[in-house]
């Protein structure tokens, strides 16, 4: 090979002109073999796999790098550009890549390799890339994805920094479709008031649709701690999230006497009855003329060609807008509503409904009798005379609606729970003294009796004020005074409330029971105390949570390794109170 070479060069470089020719033919030749050579090298090259902490020194140049993702947005200039932007780190630094006509990007956590060109811009250092092969991964880089609860995050939310994780629970807030770096609450209960755990979400890129809140999500990320706001924040992307669309969303009813409150539902579909006002701007007015706009759709158009809405008393349902035109509130049937339509095609219109939009109506036929389904918003004792109390549309305090009503003397002991659900067959008047309207309850059916509320000692007074008249369940060791007045004391202080053990099945005070802190469930009310010249907290009718019934509490059980949920742990056929062999003697 190095004497054919040699060969030619030598007939390059001869100066004889017989040959002249030929030289220029071979000189052409091997200059179009070098540069297929360099064409060829530059295609197969690959490029170097460099530290992001060092990208400043490849401006310009093809490079290589590889880390775990954290973070990406699609089409971040909301431009309708094919683009993504992927941040990455490699442990050293983290950078920005800028990714045209991008192929399927992986989850949060998952280790890629970016191929793309080094740029610089005032000081800032990413990296642009195009097509499906700038980013390369394979099943052994996807993350592993731990499914957690929060109560688990809320326990020791350090424990899972820096690892993907997976929850599922309700959104707090609406979740618009082209809304980016969006915040919102995840809980673990779709009321607000009911939630007992929560946590922060950012997230980041579009969602796609709407997401209505209270919608039941599944989210995917990584938990960080927030400095500026001393808390923790989940990380996540807009498309990942995903929504359970068979979960029912709670869609609140807007009082017509409560304007001032409606911003809170900005954004979220909302029902309110009233008078639908057609011309060349639609309206719906409300009691004393109050209108809001509406915004129709285009199958409400043609419902209003078929047969005349105009002056018709409807339910709407629709999306709560602010309409900068007209400096108003609107309903909007455009904005992304389930059916598609503002109008309430079927002309039966609920009891709330009628209450909301048209009360005159019901004061003028105090005979007619309705049926209503309902929440108890306070607990109701017995009693032998009739009483009074509020029912409402939902549980969630934010944005109820309430109405007076007066229940029928009970003949039995049993109480009606706050937040029990009820069907009544009622009638509409008015009372005079509340200067309201008040539904008379002339019989009703419950439905069932909601859990208890968990009460911790921390709360305090003011905030046991909202459970008072109901069950509830409250941790502590019961203690007996001198004068056989027992107290549920807290666990290592002085802090007490009276108590009254159910005498029927008492158990929390027994030999095996005493001395041990148990939780316990009863009814929590505020008493006179003549001595004090005050009222105290009273645990009334009360005894320790003892789920599978075999005598012995769930924190005792728990403390000496058998199973609060089975009567019978070792399966000898002998409960756990009464088993030796796997309860330990006193």
């Amino acid at each position: 090979m190095a004497d054919v070479l040699k060969s030619i060069m030598n007939k390059i470089t001869d100066d004889d002109p017989a040959t002249r020719g030929q030289q220029l033919w071979v000189m052409f030749t091997l200059a179009i073999f070098l540069v297929a050579i360099l064409n060829y090298y530059a295609m197969v090259r690959e490029p170097d796999i460099v530290d992001m902490d060092q990208l400043i020194e490849y401006k310009n140049e093809v490079v290589k790098v590889e880390g775990e993702i954290i973070s990406w947005r699609e089409d971040p200039w909301n431009s309708g550009d094919w683009e993504t932007h992927v941040i990455v780190t490699d442990g050293t630094a983290v950078v920005e890549a800028r990714w045209s006509r991008p192929a399927e990007i992986p989850p949060i956590g998952t280790n890629v390799v970016i191929t793309g060109k080094v740029m610089e811009y005032e000081g800032n250092i990413y990296m642009t890339a195009v097509g499906s092969g700038a980013m390369d991964w394979d099943e052994d880089d996807l993350p592993d994805i731990v499914q957690l609860s929060l109560l688990d995050v809320a326990l020791d939310p350090e424990k899972y920094e820096g690892e993907v994780i997976s929850l599922t629970g309700y959104i707090g807030e609406s979740i618009p479709p082209d809304a980016m770096f969006v915040s919102a609450d995840l809980r673990d209960h779709p009321s607000y008031g009911n939630a007992e755990h929560q946590v922060k979400l950012s997230i980041r890129s579009k969602v796609g649709s709407w997401i209505e809140t209270s919608s039941k999500i599944q989210v995917t990320g990584t938990i960080s701690y927030n400095q500026r706001d001393l808390n923790w924040v989940m990380s996540v992307q807009g498309p990942e999230i995903l929504v359970d669309r068979n979960h029912p969303v709670d869609i609140i009813r807007l009082n017509w006497g409560e304007e001032a409150t409606w911003s809170y539902q900005s954004g979220n579909l909302v029902n309110i009855a009233g008078y639908v006002m057609v011309g060349e701007e639609w309206s719906l007015r409300g009691p004393g003329g109050v209108t809001i706009c509406l915004k129709p759709s285009a199958i409400d158009l043609a419902a209003n060609e078929n047969a005349s809405l105009n002056n018709e008393f409807r339910d709407i349902q629709g999306r709560l807008m602010w309409s900068e035109a007209d400096s108003s509130w609107c309903v909007d049937a455009s904005e992304g509503t389930p059916t598609g339509n503002l109008i309430n095609s079927e002309d039966v219109v609920d009891l709330l409904s009628l209450l909301s939009g048209d009360p005159i109506r019901l004061i003028d036929q105090p005979n007619t009798r309705y049926t209503v389904n309902a929440f108890v918003r306070y607990a109701i004792e017995p009693s032998v005379e009739d009483v009074s109390g509020w029912l409402v549309d939902k549980i969630d305090y934010r944005g109820q609606t309430k109405i007076y009503a007066t229940f029928p003397a009970q003949t039995s002991t049993q109480w009606i729970e706050a937040g029990q659900a009820i069907t009544a067959n009622v009638s509409v008047t008015w009372d005079d003294t509340n200067m309201a309207i008040r539904l008379m309850i002339h019989d009703y059916q419950l439905g069932d009796v909601p859990e208890a509320k968990n009460l911790l000692w921390d709360e305090g007074a003011s905030q046991w004020g909202y459970s008072r008249s109901q069950m509830v369940n409250l941790p502590g060791i019961a203690v007996q005074d001198d004068d056989g007045q027992w107290w549920l004391q807290r666990d290592g202080s002085n802090q007490s409330i009276r108590l009254s053990p159910n005498n029927n099945t008492i158990i929390g005070t027994d030999s095996y029971h005493s001395g041990y802190s148990h939780v316990w469930n009863g009814r929590m009310m505020e008493v006179a105390d003549p001595e004090m010249i005050a009222t105290v907290y009273h645990l009334i009718n009360a005894d320790v949570v003892d789920t599978d019934g075999d005598g012995l509490s769930d924190n005792l059980e728990s403390l000496y390794g058998t199973n609060p949920y089975n009567v019978d742990t070792d399966g000898d056929g002998e409960n756990d109170r009464d088993d030796n062999d796997t309860y330990p003697d006193y």
